[in-house]
């Protein structure tokens, strides 16, 4: 019996040399774990190949995301995905065909279609609606929300006897 440090492979698939990415992409929805190119388990994670060529197909496809952050006051109760497509959708009459991914702690990622499609979002800054309030910025490789600092805060800020010029 195998440790469960020691790397474990399943039987072959059926064709040999396909990575994941090829073998689920194509017209067909349901795949056999037979037909799965061998994936590798070292411990508690999963190891599976990404070639070169399919990781710099991705970064290309990838130049029409941004990522955005979505703010709730305190006491707001939060958005469901699907809940907040729907309001930014009214927002965004004219770009069709975009779709979010949540990622955590507030923070999505954003899909369009076209990079003119992007830019029109862009332009229009943060987007405020009820509840919340929701910030763009660029999209970046190997983005994770955890390492992400708070750098935006709400206050209100009184200056007495400030001449209106000011």
């Amino acid at each position: 019996m195998a440790s469960p440090d020691s790397a474990v492979a399943p039987a072959k698939s059926l064709e040999p040399g396909k990575s994941f990415v090829q073998a689920l992409s194509g017209p067909t929805y349901y795949h056999q774990i037979s037909q799965l190119p061998p994936k590798v388990v070292m411990g508690k994670s999963v190891h599976v190949k990404i070639t070169q060529a399919e990781y710099e197909a991705g970064l290309v496809d990838c130049c029409s995301n941004i990522h955005g952050r979505l703010t709730l006051r305190k006491g707001d109760s939060p958005l469901t995905t699907l809940a907040l497509k729907m309001k930014l959708s009214k927002l965004w009459p004219n770009i069709l065909n975009w779709d979010l991914t949540p990622l955590g702690k507030g923070f999505f990622e954003f899909h369009f279609n076209t990079v003119d499609d992007v830019q029109r979002v862009w332009a229009m800054g943060a987007v405020s609606f009820n509840p919340g309030l929701m910030r763009f910025f660029c999209w970046s490789c190997d983005f994770t929300p955890q390492a992400q600092a708070q750098t935006h805060a709400h206050i209100w800020v009184r200056l007495l006897h400030l001449p209106q010029e000011y």
